[in-house]
């Protein structure tokens, strides 16, 4: 990872929060097959297994909190959709391993959240082991924002 220059970890990390949010979206549609392998692949691989999520209402997931329930709803939201927007990088550690990054994710037809359609300010802490394909998802911070 050390050898990325800015314009390049930007790229990937908006490839990475992208595509974590399409697997997230597309799954709870339905639209994936519901199997053990593209579960992993599309979530469980990328996260840090001392991961920890911080929900807009303030609750603190890890991931005994996340996985089993994310899982669970494969297929239960047809009509879910996430888009993103404004991701910036905030600080690369002198190595390159830990990455800041902040990003803006609208959600639409949201069954668990009031309202349906919001939008969150979510922060996230990458770590990026060296020869590591993408990196993981340590630490997500996520704060509802009215919408305009």
């Amino acid at each position: 990872m050390s050898d990325r220059d800015d314009n390049e970890i930007l790229t990937l990390v908006t490839r990475e929060i992208e595509a974590l949010h399409d697997f997230i979206s597309a799954w709870f549609r339905g639209e994936l097959q519901n199997s053990e392998q593209v579960f992993n692949e599309g979530f469980r691989d990328r996260l840090h297994n001392q991961i920890v999520n911080i929900q807009p209402g303030g609750q603190t997931l890890t991931s005994a909190d996340l996985l089993q329930p994310i899982k669970a709803a494969h297929g239960v939201n047809p009509d879910f959709q996430i888009s993103i927007s404004d991701v910036a990088v905030r600080f690369v550690d002198r190595d390159r391993s830990l990455i800041l990054a902040t990003y803006v994710e609208h959600q639409s037809g949201a069954r668990n959240t009031t309202p349906s359609r919001n939008d969150r300010v979510s922060t996230v802490l990458f770590q990026w082991p060296d020869g590591a394909p993408r990196p993981l998802w340590m630490h997500i911070h996520e704060t509802a924002r009215p919408l305009n």
